[in-house]
C-alpha cells in the first residue's frame, strides 16, 4: 500500500508540474531552495527568447525588468516524460538518480533499486561520512572545450563558446567558464569573506577542488569590502560602485549588460543578466541548463548538451548558518543589487525543474560564480 500511495502521489506531482503558474512574489525573503513550487509548468521561454525580430533591449532585458522574478521552466521531451513514468513504476538501474517532488517539501530519488527520501538519505550520509561524487562525467565528451589558465593561481578552467544566432548585441559569440570559479583562500562557513576568500561546501576542500568550486558572498564576489553586504553600494558606508565604462556601447548605462570583473580574472567578468538571456535564447531555454552527474546521485534531468556543466552546488545560508541543498540547486550571483534593499542582491537559480534568472536574496549568503570573457 505504501508503494501504491507513493506512486499515486508521484504521478500527481508530475501531472501538476505541467500546469501553468505565474511569477513569484519576491516581496519578502524566501530561502533559495524554497522559492519554487512543483506546480511550476511547462511555460514558454520569456519574451526575450521568443521574439528574435524585436530590438535587443526588448528581446533581452525588458522582459526581466518587467518582473522581479523572471522565471523560466525547463521543458520536458516526450521521451523524458515517458521515462519518468517508467521509473515510477520500477526503480531500475537505468533510473538510478532520477528524482521526483512530492508536493513542495519532499523530493524522492531512485537509488539502489528503491525510492528514497532524498533529504533523509543526505542526512544519513552526512552523519556517517562526507558525500563525494564521481566527477568523471562532469563534461560533455561531444563538446569542444577551450581552456583558460588563471594567472593568479595557475588553476585551469574549461570554457565553452556559444555562438549567438540573433546577432543583435553586436557580438557573434560569448565565451564562458564551463566550471564554477574556484579562486581564493578557503575559510570556514560564516567567516567574514574578504580579499577573495571562499567557502567550500561542508567546509570540505574536496568540493572546491573537484569541480564544485567556491561559494562567495555577494560583496566578496563583486570585489567590494564586506560592509557592502549590509548596505547599498555607493552609500556612505560603502562608497564602492559599479564602473560602466567597460560596457557594450550599444546599451549605454544599462546594468543588465554590465561587464564587472569582480573576483573573476582580468579580462573576464561576472556572468550578468545579458549572458543568461543569450543562453536561454540560444538553447530554447532548457538544454544549456542540464547536467548529469557521473555518480547518478546528483543530477539535473538531461544530457548537458551545450557543455555548461551546471552543478547543483548548493549554498551557504547565513540565516541557518549551514551549507544547504547540494545536489538540488545551483545559485549564481549577478552584478546587480536589489532596487530598494541595500543588503539584498540578484542571482540566477537553476533547479531540477525550473530556472529563475532574477531571484533576490541576502548578500551574506554564499553562491557560485561563473566568469565570462569580455566582449
Amino acid at each position: 500500500m505504501k508503494v501504491c500511495r507513493f506512486l499515486a502521489l508521484a504521478l500527481f506531482a508530475i501531472t501538476m508540474s505541467f500546469t501553468a503558474c505565474g511569477d513569484d512574489d519576491s516581496g519578502s525573503f524566501v530561502e533559495p531552495e524554497k522559492e519554487f513550487s512543483d506546480s511550476a509548468s511547462s511555460a514558454s521561454v520569456s519574451s526575450s527568447s521568443t521574439n528574435s525580430s524585436s530590438s535587443a533591449k526588448s528581446s533581452s532585458s525588458t522582459d526581466s525588468k518587467s518582473s522581479s522574478s523572471s522565471s523560466l521552466v525547463l521543458f520536458e521531451s516526450s521521451s523524458s516524460l515517458s521515462k519518468k513514468y517508467q521509473c515510477l513504476a520500477e526503480c531500475t538501474e537505468d533510473c538510478e538518480g532520477e528524482t521526483y517532488w512530492i508536493g513542495t517539501d519532499h523530493q524522492m530519488i531512485c537509488h539502489g533499486g528503491q525510492w528514497l527520501n532524498l533529504d533523509s538519505m543526505e542526512n544519513a550520509n552526512r552523519s556517517s561520512s562526507s558525500r563525494y561524487y564521481d566527477m568523471t562525467e562532469q563534461f560533455n565528451p561531444d563538446v569542444e572545450y577551450g581552456e583558460f589558465t588563471d594567472p593568479r593561481d595557475g588553476q585551469k578552467y574549461k570554457t565553452i563558446t556559444i555562438d549567438y544566432k540573433y546577432h543583435m548585441r553586436g557580438v557573434d559569440s560569448v565565451t564562458i567558464f564551463a566550471e564554477n570559479l574556484n579562486y581564493g583562500e578557503k575559510v570556514s562557513g560564516g567567516t567574514v569573506q574578504e580579499n577573495g576568500a571562499k567557502y567550500c561546501y561542508d567546509d570540505d576542500s574536496w568540493y572546491c577542488e573537484n569541480g564544485w568550486g567556491g561559494l562567495y558572498t555577494w560583496s566578496n564576489a563583486m570585489g567590494f569590502p564586506a560592509v557592502c553586504d549590509s548596505v547599498s553600494i555607493a552609500s556612505e558606508k560603502c562608497p564602492n560602485k559599479f564602473d560602466y565604462s567597460n560596457k557594450n556601447e550599444k546599451f549605454d548605462g544599462d546594468p543588465y549588460f554590465l561587464q564587472h570583473q569582480g573576483i573573476c580574472p582580468e579580462g573576464w567578468h561576472i556572468m550578468n543578466e545579458d549572458i543568461w538571456v543569450i543562453l536561454a535564447e540560444t538553447s530554447g531555454g532548457s538544454s544549456f541548463l542540464t547536467y548529469k552527474m557521473g555518480s547518478k546521485v546528483a543530477r539535473f534531468g538531461s544530457e548537458n548538451e551545450y557543455g555548461m556543466s551546471i552543478l547543483p552546488a548548493g549554498y551557504w545560508s547565513n540565516q541557518d548558518e549551514v551549507f544547504k541543498v547540494i545536489a538540488k540547486s545551483a545559485l549564481f550571483w549577478k552584478p546587480q543589487q536589489h532596487s530598494d534593499k541595500g543588503g539584498w542582491a540578484v542571482y540566477a537559480a537553476v533547479r531540477s525543474n525550473s530556472f529563475d534568472r532574477s531571484s533576490e536574496g541576502d548578500k551574506k549568503q554564499a553562491f557560485s560564480i561563473r566568469c565570462v570573457k569580455n566582449y
